[in-house]
């Protein structure tokens, strides 16, 4: 499916789902943590609907600043707001008779989301600044590494409009539960980035194969496709190994004491049980920062965990946990 690489049954049965919904206009959700290839998937669904002529346009959501969101989506008129010297069309209208895929709608503010939520129901869009409204016909696929339907039940996202977009939902599984398939990307990726970078063929040495099937991968096919391209670079002929690829195996599975016991002092009800020596450490710093940051801030977060509020920010962007939106 559109160089989606996946032989597990997740993914086969993934493929069977693409197959059944691209064909129609039913809305999709894509669900999966960050780097699974949600967009890829988005791009699959495109390319095998009757749709396939016309464009795709992405966008991520969470890289537009909120108060650009709304007239980047639906266009915007001459003099609408300061800076605005000329009509412009919207993203949205320009994947009219196509796909709009929106990946990370879980960022989108709620103004926003009340006008794609028309976009939904009316099939049409108004422009910021506009008393016309605009006929337009787009399929629309969204993504999100979020709990949608936990962020409607705190109010941070419409509940109409999850369920508009929870149609049909599309489920990515993380690196770490594809079993063999993390071994046949690997060696995709591999042949792909000697290719790009004119290097002769290379291959992996056996303890790095181990290591790849071992490694948890937090950030998903992105990291591992990053892990192999720098190995390349890296490479001066030999098989790689996991050195090259920086994996680190080991500070996996050592979870410090303290913070094992931190874990279960700020957990006095765990939600699951939760076997602090079968976590790895971003495993355990996910839970620890789910659980507690309704009630600590991150100053007090970072001093719990014993890091520095910046290695608080830089982890929590890596495992795509964002940071709550002040109320």
């Amino acid at each position: 499916t559109s160089g989606i690489i996946g032989s597990c049954p997740p993914m086969q049965d993934l493929f069977k789902k693409i197959g059944k919904v691209s064909p129609t206009d039913a809305t999709v959700l894509i669900l999966g943590e960050s780097g699974t290839g949600k967009e890829l998937v988005a791009r699959a669904i495109h390319e095998q609907s009757q749709r396939c002529d016309a464009p795709m346009i992405s966008v991520n959501c969470a890289a537009i600043p909120e108060t650009l969101i709304e007239s980047e989506l639906f266009g915007h008129e001459k003099g609408a707001f300061t800076g605005a010297t000329a009509v412009r069309q919207g993203l949205v209208e320009a994947a009219d008779g196509g796909t709009l895929f929106l990946d990370e709608i879980g960022e989108l503010p709620l103004e926003a989301q009340a006008r794609l939520l028309r976009v939904l129901q009316e099939s049409e869009i108004r422009r910021v600044g506009s008393v016309q409204s605009k006929k337009v016909d787009v399929r629309l696929v969204a993504a999100t590494h979020r709990n949608l339907k936990e962020l409607a039940q705190k109010g941070e996202f419409r509940e109409d409009l999850y369920y508009r977009l929870n149609v049909v939902e599309l489920k990515l599984p993380p690196l770490r539960d594809r079993g063999e398939d993390v071994v046949e990307l690997a060696q995709k990726l591999l042949e792909r980035a000697c290719e790009k970078l004119n290097r002769p063929k290379l291959e992996f040495s056996t303890s790095c194969l181990s290591a790849i099937r071992e490694y948890h991968w937090p950030g998903n096919v992105r990291e591992l496709e990053n892990a192999v391209e720098r190995s390349v670079i890296l490479n001066d002929g030999e098989a790689i190994e996991a050195e090259a690829m920086a994996i680190e195996i080991q500070s996996d599975r050592n979870v410090a004491p303290s913070m094992v016991a931190s874990l279960e002092q700020g957990n006095a009800a765990p939600q699951e049980d939760v076997n602090p020596s079968e976590l790895s450490l971003d495993d355990y710093f996910q839970h620890f920062v789910l659980e507690n940051e309704d009630k600590m801030t991150e100053t007090e977060l970072a001093q719990k965990l014993g890091i520095s509020r910046k290695s608080l920010w830089e982890r929590r962007q890596r495992l795509g946990i964002p940071r709550k939106k002040a109320k």
